[in-house]
């Protein structure tokens, strides 16, 4: 796997822009389910999955669809600052197709069915791949390292998901909806570095 330490993104103002609102976008969606959960009475971050926040009346909905209609939004002008550096097609891709998804996750909550699972299952898998290829962006090798392991723990904890379902070890021990933070977090956690990483122009 090559590092492109060339790359021409961190030739550019954008980098600084797009770092600070990957930051934005991922720091108050990280914020707000913490708010939306203290608005759901006897919401359960074991026995709940993050999308339950958005599917009832109240607070909790209001707040959790307009904060991860907001994260694709803020998702999708990174990717445009990220692509008109003319680099990094991989990474720009999969931001993309995922900050779409989490757009259509806001606009469809838990009890639509398909067009729910459709769009949180892109975000998940879309996200994970993003991690993995953000090496593209000319990282330093210590965010290299960390981008594979966070994104592969994100992208097995799916596959687990996926190929097992209710009956994966993970799910039986921490429950759906910790099993599910065990996919989220490490997506959310790096992408808050990686702005921070951007933002300050490192190599």
């Amino acid at each position: 796997m090559k590092i492109r330490r060339d790359s021409k993104f961190l030739e550019t103002n954008h980098y600084q822009t797009a770092g600070i609102i990957l930051m934005v976008a991922c720091l108050q969606f990280i914020l707000a389910v913490m708010l939306a959960e203290t608005q759901y009475k006897f919401y359960s971050t074991s026995l709940n999955t993050l999308s339950d926040l958005g599917a009832v009346a109240g607070y909790s909905a209001i707040i959790f669809n307009l904060s991860i209609v907001a994260l694709g939004i803020m998702g999708l002008v990174v990717v445009y600052l990220i692509s008109k550096s003319g680099s990094c097609p991989l990474f720009s891709a999969c931001l993309a197709v995922s900050s779409l998804a989490a757009v259509g996750v806001g606009l469809f909550p838990t009890y639509t069915g398909t067009p729910h699972l459709l769009f949180s299952g892109l975000v998940f898998l879309f996200a994970s791949l993003a991690v993995i290829f953000s090496y593209r962006l000319g990282l330093n090798l210590p965010l290299v390292v960390l981008s594979l392991v966070l994104g592969l723990v994100s992208l097995l904890t799916l596959f687990s998901f996926l190929w097992m379902g209710m009956d994966s070890p993970l799910i039986h021990s921490l429950g759906v909806g910790g099993a599910e933070r065990l996919v989220a977090y490490p997506i959310l956690g790096y992408l808050v570095g990686l702005g921070g990483y951007l933002t300050a122009g490192c190599r």
